[in-house]
Formats: structure tokens, sequence, C-alpha cells
């Protein structure tokens, strides 16, 4: 057995003799802790602790650790255990095989992989790092690594080193930035200067890439680089959740939000007509035609991005749409529009920063999952002892919420079904049932899971 299973199996046992010792269930969280205690970090939080008349189950998503009932008996315990067999799960229909090990850690205890699996193309990733040699010029070819798809920034500040964010980390380079470095970059912009006007964006040329500017005391000494990517190959993720349903994205900025959206867009808009809304021009590109990204959709951009309530209100009246999808809903008055699209049977998807959570306690856009009031509640009914607790006001208006996080192991998606049942309980403090999906390599890994988010 290779020396880090066998150190995480037997973390596994002597956790599960201390959490158990003299009683019969523990929460997920002491056996986390207990766990990270004896350096084995679970990459989700173990979900369920579920007890029956044979064995007790720890269910890490997926992972399954199954131990009977001896192992918490003193006396068992003491005593020697026999082989483990981890077993051969390709016996065990959709999901991931691995080799039988033995090892020691109790009588007829188990591990097995069930999560599902399931073969799909790989990703297809375009950053165009051409355009930003053309942008950067020397600064680029010399300080950038060109091959790295996984860049997602690029922050260049008169007087300071450049940083270039990858998987989340900000990794400092050499290259000191002065003002005749930020000069030159404005200078390659359209009209031979920035015009940084419309929410502080501007598109570069016929990419995807955006520039921001910082700003200090009124002049441009900084400039943020969001380097754009266009990816094929998502459908797999989100084909059988989307279609007919009114679907969010949720996740933290540049999680990959505008990437998902117009995947599903492409995906959506065959035999349909689907309007996108794309206000800041970060999912088509400053031209809006890009029919290779986003399929037939027809690209609406508003002239005032304050007025995109407007031009959702336009496609309704003059523009037949089956599908509408915008990027960022930022207003309690978009959402208010979206909920009367969603009224007239128009399909709605949209984007917007945050996590289901977030999104729940935001006065400015929680319509957009049902609303909120306080509600004075009886006795049998409170919650931990709270009279006063949270209730949904409407139906929400989406069927569906996907949470996006980014990992180095690349986009995790998280599928939150039946929104008004589970918004209902996020605000009562319930765990809700998710299913995750992401790719690694050619695969598709599905898994379903108990999340608890706190409520205060």
């Amino acid at each position: 057995m290779q020396p880090d299973m066998q150190r995480v199996m037997s973390a596994i046992e002597d956790a599960a003799r201390y959490c158990f010792e003299g009683k019969s269930t523990v929460t997920s969280e002491q056996f986390c802790k207990a766990l990270q205690e004896r350096n084995v970090v679970t990459r989700k939080r173990l979900t369920r602790i579920v007890e029956s008349t044979d064995y007790l189950a720890l269910s890490d998503d997926g992972t399954v650790v199954t131990l009977t009932r001896n192992i918490f008996d003193t006396n068992a315990a003491q005593s020697a255990a026999a082989p483990l067999s981890i077993v051969n799960s390709s016996a065990v229909q959709g999901s991931m095989a691995i080799s039988a090990v033995p090892s020691r850690v109790a009588n007829s205890a188990a591990i097995k992989i069930l999560e599902a699996t399931t073969v799909v193309p790989p990703l297809s990733v375009n950053c165009d790092m051409d355009a930003i040699v053309e942008l950067l010029g020397d600064i680029a070819i010399e300080y950038l690594d060109l091959e790295d798809t996984a860049a997602t920034d690029i922050f260049l500040d008169v007087g300071s080193n450049m940083f270039v964010k990858t998987n989340g980390e900000c990794i400092q380079h050499d290259k000191e930035i002065e003002h005749s470095d930020i000069s030159t970059i404005l200078e390659q912009l359209p009209e031979g200067g920035p015009n940084f006007k419309q929410g502080n964006r501007v598109i570069f040329g016929r990419t995807l890439h955006r520039l921001a500017a910082v700003t200090y005391d009124g002049a441009i000494t900084g400039i943020t680089i969001r380097v754009g990517r266009s990816v094929s190959g998502l459908l797999p993720v989100f084909e059988g959740l989307v279609e007919q349903k009114n679907v969010l994205l949720c996740g933290s900025p540049n999680v990959g939000k505008t990437t998902t959206l117009r995947e599903i867009c492409k995906y959506l808009s065959r035999g349909k007509c689907l309007c996108l809304i794309d206000t800041s021009g970060e999912v088509c590109g400053e031209t809006g035609n890009k029919v290779h990204i986003v399929g037939t959709s027809r690209v609406f951009r508003p002239a005032d991005p304050t007025k995109q309530y407007m031009t959702l209100l336009d496609c309704v009246r003059n523009h037949s749409p089956d599908i509408i999808a915008i990027d960022e809903l930022n207003t309690k008055v978009e959402v208010e529009v979206c909920q009367t699209i969603a009224l007239r049977s128009i399909q709605m998807v949209a984007s917007v920063h945050g996590n289901i959570q977030d999104l729940v306690f935001n006065p400015m856009l929680n319509k957009a999952l049902g609303g909120s009031t306080q509600a004075l509640v009886s006795d049998k009914v409170a919650v931990k002892g709270k009279k006063v607790v949270m209730q949904r006001t409407t139906r929400p208006i989406f069927d569906v919420v996907i949470n996006i996080t980014r990992s180095s192991q690349g986009l995790e998606y998280t599928f939150i079904e039946d929104v008004a049942n589970n918004v209902s309980r996020i605000m009562q403090g319930k765990p809700i049932q998710v299913r995750r999906r992401r790719m690694v390599g050619e695969e598709l890994l599905e898994s379903k899971e108990e999340v608890l988010f706190p409520c205060e």
C-alpha cells in the first residue's frame, strides 16, 4: 500500500474511534475537525452520518466510509483488526473503479468511490494570447507565460511590479510598471485612447479581453486586464438541467459565469429565438458578432448601461423571443423586469455576482428567488427558538440556480433545483440537497450531497 493511503486509512480509523467513543452519532463538523487534526484535509464537507442496525456510514460527497459497529467497541478496537479490502467499485453501477488494495482498518470495513463518472470530450479553451502580446508588447513577451491558459487577470500599476492572477493566486513578476508602459497600452485602444465611461470597461479590439482603468485624482495610474476566453465543450455539464427552465448563474467575480452563459446560449438558441443582452460586451466582444460563441443568439447592447432594463423590455415587446439571456443582473428594477418576462412564459437565463446565500439575503436582488419578509411564528414552528423568522414572499423567478466555483482542478458547478423549497430551507437554517458536476480531463463527475448555508 502507498504510504499516503496508509496514513489516510489510519487517520480515518483513529478519528472514528475518537469521535464515536461513548456515543452513537457525531456531527459532520466534529468528524471533519478530527480528520484535519490528523492532517487529513477533506475537499468537501462530510454531509451525512447515517446510523442503521448494522453499521454507521460516514458520507463525504464522492466517498462513503462504512464502519461496522465493532470498531467503536473498546474490546474490538484493542484486538487485532482483520485486513480491509478496498472494494473494486467497478461493480457499482455508474461509479469510478479503483484497484483493490489491502489494508488494516477494522473488521468488515470498506471504502467505495460512489461518484458517477461519464466520459466526455475534453474542453477547448481559446484565450487569444496573440492579442495580449499585441496589447502589451515586450512586457508580454518577456514576462508572461503565453502558454498559460489559466491566467485570468493582469494587474499593472505605475511604480509597482506586475501581477498575474492564476487559479485565484496573484503571482508577482519582476517587471516594474512605468508611466510609459501605461501610455503605450492606452494608445493601442480604439481611436487612439481610452473610453472607460461605460462602467469603466473597454473591450480590446475584436477579442474578449477587457480593460479597466485605475484612477488617482482623475489620472489613469494603472490598468486591470481581464483575460477573456471562449470555452467549448461545457455542454455535458448542464445538458438535461437547463432546458425549458429559468436559469440563474451565481458565483464570485471572474469564476466563469460569462463563459458558462456563452455555452448555454449557444445550446439553447438551437431552433429558438434567443435574445442576449450583452451590456458590457464581455459575452461576444466589441463587435457582438460571434456566431461560434453564442450560436444563433441575437445580441443586443444598450447604449446606456444604466438602462439595461429598457433593452429587456424592448426584446419582449418587439422581437418575439423564446428565451432572453442577460449577463449580470445589477438592480432591483432589472429583477422586477425579469419577473414580468417570466410571467409571459419566456425562458430566462441570467447571471449575478455572489452565491445563492448572498442573493437570498440581498434586499436589492432577492426577489429573483422569491423575496423575503420577517414573520412571527408560533412556538411550535419556531426555528431554534426564534419566533421571528424569514419567509419567501412570492414564487422565485428561477427554477435552477447554478453556483460556480473555481479551483486548481477547474470549474465546479453546484446545481440547486426545486429553488422555492430550497430557498425556504436556507431561510430556516436547514440543509439543502444539491447536485455537483465537474470536469476532470475527459471525465464528467457528478455527485449529490447535503449542504448547510448559515442563515445569519
